[in-house]
């Protein structure tokens, strides 16, 4: 195991050494970035910009940061009152989340087009992007996301797999959604970034279903291992069959985004939790080639 471990140590650390690490400003706020390989960026190549799953500092994609690098330019960020980032007073909204990056990219002179990277929140963030800046997107890699698909209807088809009713249904949902308000209070920007994915599951996410994507590579990865924690194992019911039979309503309902684009690709880790970036740093990183690639045929032929 040592053995395998050193080299990917090794480099992680190379990466660190020439990844320039700094704050910027933007509107009084100091935002923490990395960028790496903007130097050398050829004319029309576009850069990878990653962005991070709810309440989640941006050291969660040194996994695949040097890889990546390898293929194209890479901007990561903090957002707003995350990790080493400084809080702002505005509800990080997914057009407030687009509108910011936007700026900080600009500021920065980073022109489009771009390649978004997006894990969890980051993936709902990275989707409704294209509804504000579709012109700005070369293509999206979307990680195990906040179902962006899922309607408050689906939610029942999880549970029927028990053989319940709608209305013992509805009383877990519900049971469920009480305790996550009570688990406790994290910090105020991960409160609000809980807040604005609770609220857009409560309009079954409205405001990312009501615009397609525009046509351009989209890839959604997911992990199929099931890692919950024994103490948020139900007692009522088994929780691996319940996650089991999410799993299949959400890939047929990603299938269809995907398939609504020229150059979609939905893939599916068995061994990959929910931070398939880390557990199969080697899937994602070749789906981001092949986003690349396929952008560049895109590119090509208009």
């Amino acid at each position: 195991m040592l053995r395998l471990l050193l080299p990917l140590s090794a480099i992680m650390l190379s990466f660190s050494a020439w990844a320039q690490e700094r704050f910027v400003t933007l509107d009084s706020t100091k935002v923490w970035v990395k960028t790496q390989g903007l130097e050398q960026r050829e004319e029309g190549q576009p850069v990878l910009v990653f962005e991070s799953g709810l309440g989640t500092p941006m050291d969660n994609w040194d996994w695949i940061l040097p890889q990546a690098a390898e293929l194209a330019p890479v901007f990561v960020y903090d957002r707003p009152g995350i990790g080493a980032s400084e809080a702002d007073d505005e509800l990080p909204t997914i057009e407030y989340v687009a509108n910011t990056l936007v700026r900080l990219l600009k500021d920065q002179h980073i022109d489009p087009p771009y390649v978004l990277v997006g894990h969890s929140l980051g993936g709902v963030y990275v989707r409704g992007f294209t509804n504000y800046y579709p012109d700005l997107l070369a293509g999206l890699v979307i990680i195990d996301p906040g179902d962006f698909t899922e309607t408050q209807e689906n939610k029942l088809d999880y549970y029927r797999v028990f053989g319940w009713d709608d209305e013992r249904i509805r009383e877990e949902i519900d049971r469920l959604s009480t305790i996550r308000v009570n688990r406790g209070a994290p910090p105020s920007s991960i409160q609000e970034e809980s807040q604005v994915l609770a609220d857009l599951r409560a309009n079954d996410f409205k405001e990312i279903r009501d615009q397609a994507l525009p046509n351009i590579p989209v890839h959604i990865i997911t992990g199929g291992r099931f890692d919950m924690s024994p103490k948020f194992k139900s007692e009522d019911y088994d929780s691996e069959t319940l996650f089991r039979s999410k799993m299949q309503h959400r890939i047929a309902r990603w299938t269809d985004v995907i398939q609504s684009v020229e150059h979609g690709m939905l893939l599916y880790s068995a061994s990959a939790g929910h931070f398939v970036h880390i557990d199969d740093p080697g899937l994602v990183v070749a789906s981001i080639r092949l986003v690349l690639e396929d952008a560049e045929r895109q590119r090509s032929k208009d």
